[in-house]
Order: C-alpha cells, then sequence, then structure tokens
C-alpha cells in the first residue's frame, strides 16, 4: 500500500466518507479493492461512497458483488432496492423487493412501497396508464389490509406524488385513496388538534419548507413571506435538517426578530407534531407540498385553524388537512375547482414578489438575436411521451433548427430519455444537445441565446420562465386544464402582451415554435417582453399587500 498500510488507509477513505468527501473516500476504497477484491467491508463502503455521490449504477454493481459474497448480508437488499429506483429502474427494484421479501432480508415497508411504485421517465402513455392502474390497485390493497407501519423507526414509504403529476390526468381521487391509505398505515398522521377559535393577540402564522434556500420555493416564496406586516403577524419559518445552506437561507436568518424566527424541525414526525403543537398556530403555509415526502407527511396531520398550500407544487393534495390554495385568478377556470379539494385564495397576479435576476456578464444585443435555437431546458422528467413529437416534428419542418435539453446531474433521466427519443423516426441526435448543468448565470444566458423556449406540455415551467424574462426570450405554451400547465400562459396575462404565444394544440405550437424561431425581429419582440416583464412580472410589491389582506379577512 505504498505510504500506508492497508488498515491506515481504510481509516482515511473511512474519514473521507463521514465528513461526505465521497470523491476522495471512492478513490481510496477503489484502490484497496485492487488489492483485496472480496473485502467485504471495502465494498460496504464503497458502494455508499458510490450511492452518496450519484454513481448509481457503481453502486448497484457493487451490492450485488456482496450480495454474491454473501447471500445473506444485512440490509443489502433494501440498499440495492433503493440505488435502483433512483436509476429509475422499476420493474428491477420489485424483482429485489420480492427476493429480499422471501428472504427475509429487507425492511417490510417495502411489502407496501412496491405496491406504488411507478418510474418517473416512462417508455410510452401505456407503460404510464399501466403504472397508474398498479398504484390505484395498491392503494386499495393498502387500505384493506391491517398492515401498520412506525414512521419513525425507519419505515417511510415513498408516495408517489411526482409520478403522478407529471402527466395529463386528473388526480384528485387518486390523491384522496393516497391520503386515506397513508392514515391506515401511520397512526400519527391521525393525530388532531381543534382551534375553532382565533388564540393569538396576532395571527401567528408558520411557513413550513425544506426549500427556503437557493432553490425555486426559495425564489418564489421569500418575499411575500417577508411582505408580512409584523404589527399583525407573528411568523414561525420552519427548514428542515436537509434545507441546504445558501444566500436566501442567510436571508430568512438575518429575519430574526421580535415576530419574526426560524426553526429546523426535529427528524422525527412525532417531534415535529409536539414541536407545532405547542404554538397554537392560526395558520400553516405550505407552499409546495410533495416536493419533500417528510413535510408531505406532516401537511396530512390538522395542526392549525387554518392549512394552506401553493402553487410551489401545483397539485391538490386530496386532503381535508389543507383547507385553501392560494393562486392567481390568472391559474384558474370556472372548472377547476372539480380538481382540487382546497378551496382557492385568488390574487389577481401569481402569488409572489420575484425578484428580476442579477447578472454580471450580460450578452449582447448580437448574441440574443440568435435564430433556429431551440430550448427546453427543464427537469426532464416533465416531458411526458406526447411531448416527444412536438419537439421533433419542429426538428423535421426547421431543418436549421438546434434543440438544447438539460442533463440531470447524475445523468439518470437523460439515459432514460435519450433511448426512448432514439425510437422516435424524427428523432436526430446530431440536432438534439444535451448540455450539463449550469449555473444560475450559465442557465440565464442560455436562455437569452436561445431563439425560442418550449414549455412542456401537461406540466410547464414557472421559475425558469421569470428568469428567461431577464432577456424576453419568448416561450410557446400550450396550457391543458390543469393548473400545473398554466403558470407560463397566466405570466402572460399579467404582463398584458399582445399576441401571446399561448396555443392550444401541437400544430400550432409547432408552427408557433418556428415562426418565433426565424423571426427577423427577434431582438425587438426579445426587447417588448423584457419591458412588459419589467413593468408588470417582476417585483410585484402590491402582491404582498393582497396576500396580507387575504390572510387577515380569515379572521
Amino acid at each position: 500500500m505504498n505510504k500506508y498500510s492497508a488498515d491506515e488507509l481504510f481509516k482515511i477513505a473511512y474519514s473521507h466518507l463521514q465528513k461526505k468527501e465521497f470523491k476522495k473516500s471512492t478513490q481510496l476504497f477503489e484502490k484497496l479493492l485492487n488489492d483485496f477484491p472480496d473485502n467485504l467491508s471495502i465494498l460496504r463502503n464503497l458502494s455508499h461512497s458510490y450511492a452518496f455521490s450519484g454513481a448509481f449504477k457503481q453502486a448497484e454493481e457493487c451490492i450485488k458483488k456482496i450480495i454474491k459474497i454473501n447471500p445473506d448480508e444485512p440490509f443489502a437488499y433494501q440498499f440495492l432496492a433503493s440505488v435502483l429506483k433512483n436509476q429509475d429502474k422499476i420493474e428491477e427494484t420489485i424483482k429485489v423487493v420480492n427476493e429480499g421479501l422471501k428472504k427475509n432480508l429487507i425492511n417490510k415497508k417495502w411489502e407496501l412501497q412496491k405496491k406504488i411504485l411507478s418510474p418517473l421517465i416512462s417508455r410510452d402513455k401505456k407503460e404510464i396508464d399501466e403504472y397508474r392502474q398498479k398504484i390505484d390497485k395498491g392503494l386499495d390493497e393498502i387500505i384493506s389490509s391491517n398492515i401498520k407501519l412506525d414512521y419513525d423507526n425507519d419505515q417511510i414509504i415513498s408516495p408517489p406524488l411526482f409520478e403522478l403529476t407529471y402527466t395529463d390526468k386528473d388526480n384528485l381521487e387518486i390523491n384522496k385513496k393516497m391520503v386515506k391509505a397513508l392514515k391506515k398505515i401511520y397512526q400519527p398522521l391521525n393525530h388532531k388538534v381543534t382551534i375553532n377559535q382565533k388564540l393569538n393577540d396576532k395571527i401567528k402564522i408558520g411557513f413550513v419548507s425544506e426549500f427556503f434556500t437557493d432553490h425555486t420555493i426559495g425564489k418564489l416564496f421569500k418575499n411575500l413571506i417577508f411582505s408580512l406586516d409584523l404589527k399583525f403577524f407573528d411568523i414561525v419559518v420552519y427548514h428542515s435538517n436537509k434545507t441546504k445552506k445558501g444566500e436566501i437561507f442567510g436571508e430568512f436568518q438575518n429575519k430574526n426578530n421580535k415576530g419574526f424566527k426560524n426553526e429546523t424541525l426535529p427528524n422525527k414526525l412525532i417531534d415535529k407534531i409536539r414541536v407545532i403543537e405547542k404554538e397554537k398556530f392560526d395558520i400553516l403555509f405550505y407552499p409546495d407540498i410533495g416536493m419533500s415526502i417528510e413535510f408531505y407527511f406532516l401537511s396530512l396531520i390538522r395542526l392549525a385553524r387554518y392549512q394552506i398550500m401553493s402553487w410551489g407544487h401545483p397539485e391538490t393534495t386530496g386532503s381535508d388537512t389543507i383547507d385553501f390554495f392560494l393562486c392567481s385568478k390568472h391559474l384558474i377556470s370556472e372548472n377547476s375547482k372539480k380538481f382540487y379539494s382546497e378551496k382557492f385564495l385568488i390574487i389577481d397576479k401569481l402569488p409572489m414578489i420575484y425578484n428580476k435576476p442579477v447578472i454580471e456578464n450580460i450578452l449582447s444585443d448580437k448574441d440574443i438575436s440568435k435564430k433556429n435555437i431551440y430550448s427546453c431546458p427543464q427537469t426532464l422528467f416533465k416531458f411526458h411521451p406526447d411531448f416527444d413529437d412536438y419537439l421533433f416534428d419542429i426538428l423535421k419542418k426547421d431543418k436549421k433548427a438546434i434543440l438544447y435539453l438539460l442533463k440531470d446531474s447524475h445523468k439518470v433521466y437523460f439515459l432514460k430519455l435519450l433511448e426512448r427519443f432514439r425510437k422516435n423516426k424524427n428523432f436526430d441526435s446530431k440536432r438534439v444537445i444535451f448540455l450539463d448543468p449550469l449555473n444560475l448565470e450559465q442557465f440565464i444566458n442560455h436562455l437569452g441565446t436561445s431563439s425560442v423556449l418550449l414549455d412542456p406540455i401537461y406540466f410547464g415551467s414557472g421559475n425558469s420562465f421569470h428568469e428567461s424574462m431577464f432577456y424576453g426570450t419568448q416561450t410557446v405554451t400550450c396550457p391543458t386544464k390543469y393548473i400545473k400547465s398554466k403558470i407560463v400562459s397566466a405570466a402572460y396575462n399579467q404582463m398584458e402582451v399582445e399576441n401571446p404565444p399561448i396555443v392550444k394544440n401541437k400544430d400550432d405550437y409547432v408552427s408557433k415554435a418556428i415562426e418565433i424561431a426565424n423571426d427577423e425581429k427577434i431582438l425587438d419582440k426579445k426587447k417588448y417582453y423584457q419591458h412588459a416583464a419589467n413593468e408588470k412580472l417582476f417585483n410585484t410589491q402590491d402582491v404582498g399587500e393582497k396576500f396580507n389582506s387575504i390572510l387577515r379577512k380569515l379572521f
């Protein structure tokens, strides 16, 4: 082992692993494995180092080697199941779970978890429908069973909230069923605090999110929270132990004073309940129910007189513990209430006060005048199979078109989506470019150099649209009857622009995108949208006034 003995090198590698220095720990464990290829201790630690760094394929191979050496290895099956699920390999996950259950070598929670698994990147619409039916049937089986799980003893199952959301389906009934199933499994979810009258001199409001930091949710909601008048409100902002530190997190911490405080909630659900219950809140506000499993479960418990959600994850909860959905009048139609268990609290504009981005290296007019550059820089699991034809029809009809997409950080969804794309007859690998993840300035400048942006058809963009308006690049959007597809069209309506690129079908979508990408006056159009955003989209302080008013009128 050259300078160090094997034992010393192992200790150094393990120390790096404990400090979350995964690149260093991986290198050293790999070096050790070359000399001791069947050493279980090295393999165990290397598999964790791989998994925590996002090298899921290598972690999978490592765990399979462990099982081959020791078929009764404790925890190996559930670790392998998790690693496979993280690669969106759902069919393989279920096989491993069944094998682990048969051998009694996997956490019993997987007996229920396997019933509600579904891929995020589907092969086609048929697969989406098949898994949706499996989930529906699985929830019925859970409800009719007598199985109980201990949330605070490593028995948390992950409900398929994202998997069900990124489709063209109405999820009200299946989400109601999900809530019923989870309350059957976990007894603490049936805890209820009854507050029928206002107990505080001021309105006491708690905000709960894992993402009050440098994250979309932090950007969308921080100024709305900061707009509340402390003469009328006492504010508590709850973070998670998983909340990453960042600039926006620092902004929240700097607000600590009389009437405004930040707290990090404990890990255990029962302890969370105790912390919140003692505060006797008039209102609990969850901006993004569904994005954090930890706080999704918490939202299913009645802990305040009124509980409010908003459009951080614009899908109904199906839970009677959430009373209201805060949204814009431009996001709803007369039929919208059919798809929500919540009542709407309606603001004229999008319910946020969004700061215009700050960019150091601003692009020149020449840079933002390029034509035939199409981009859909969205999370890849927003790409429904139906959307593929929209993208590739553009490539077919505009021979000069170049389409840019973004890889996910671990390339899991990128590889699955690329496999699906290759089956489309109009896919052209030379004209579809997947970019590596970008930092904020690179991302906004990419939006600026794009000729046109393409909104995914069933779950559209939100924060990125606002960032795109720094340069005024148009986004073609095709809203459906669901709020999750209407953020861009709502923003256009708020901006009061003339003839915005809001379309009703695929043919119009493709034609409009090509028209914008080939417009000789593309720079003028960008300047027009940029000006409209500066006037009516960014820094909408009147939204804060309306937010204060709406909450006060509840009492």
